[in-house]
């Protein structure tokens, strides 16, 4: 069976800072082999080859292994009993989705995504119908397109909510907002939440309290090199 492959964050940035690596160091060597740029100039190509290529690979490291490690944390602080109907609120190719299925028995994870290939590689409903097939969670599983910021379920219809590195790529902070409130919406009275984010999580966190959530900072991780921080919030019964 294929192992399941959640894909790259952002693979546009990292193949840009692939190309510019190359370009850098190619002119840096030409430079070098034949003489033809002041030393100044070769230092500064070669480093910034070199700076462009350890962004690279931190990007890569971050998507492949360093989100992977976040989420097992955030889905065992949901803790789980396995009778929840669980969200994933822009699932993308299935990673805290199935991290959740995995948890559950009789319950349901429900991912939602619009599948912008801009932020994750091949982002496609297959793609994680296919990764729930390779972990063998697809009786627990249920994927949909549609847009977080207009939620196609009724009030209180889930248990938890889990939602990783999505809703600062709504480009507006009215329509962040506005994907909080629906999250809002749809959780229980009693049901827990998680939000993980590398920017606006302050602004995520005043939302939820206007809400009547009660808010606390779950963990702060650097990834991408940017400081991330995760959210746990409840609401109250």
């Amino acid at each position: 069976m294929k192992r399941a492959s959640y894909g790259i964050d952002a693979p546009g940035a990292v193949r840009a800072n692939i190309v510019l690596g190359v370009v850098f160091a190619v002119i840096a060597a030409a430079g070098f082999k034949l003489n033809v740029i002041p030393a100044w100039a070769i230092i500064g190509a070669a480093s910034f080859a070199a700076l462009c290529f350890f962004y690279a690979a931190v990007m890569l490291w971050s998507s492949l292994v360093g989100k992977k490690r976040v989420c097992e944390r955030l889905v065992a602080a949901l803790a789980l009993d396995g009778h929840e109907q669980v969200l994933d609120a822009g699932c993308g190719r299935g990673l805290a989705l199935i991290a959740c299925a995995k948890k559950l028995t009789t319950g349901k994870a429900v991912g939602i995504d619009l599948w912008a290939a801009k932020d994750q590689s091949n982002n496609n409903p297959e793609a994680t119908w296919a990764n729930a097939a390779a972990e063998g969670v697809t009786d627990r599983v249920v994927v949909k397109t549609g847009d977080i910021t207009k939620l196609p379920f009724s009030d209180a219809s889930f248990d938890a909510i889990i939602s990783m590195i999505v809703i600062h790529n709504i480009p507006s902070r009215s329509a962040r907002d506005g994907a909080l409130r629906e999250f809002v919406r749809v959780l229980k009275p009693g049901g827990r939440m998680i939000i993980f984010d590398l920017m606006h999580t302050s602004r995520y966190a005043e939302v939820l309290r206007e809400a009547g959530l009660k808010v606390e900072v779950l963990s702060r991780v650097l990834l991408w090199l940017l400081p991330c921080r995760a959210l746990l919030a409840q609401k109250p019964v």
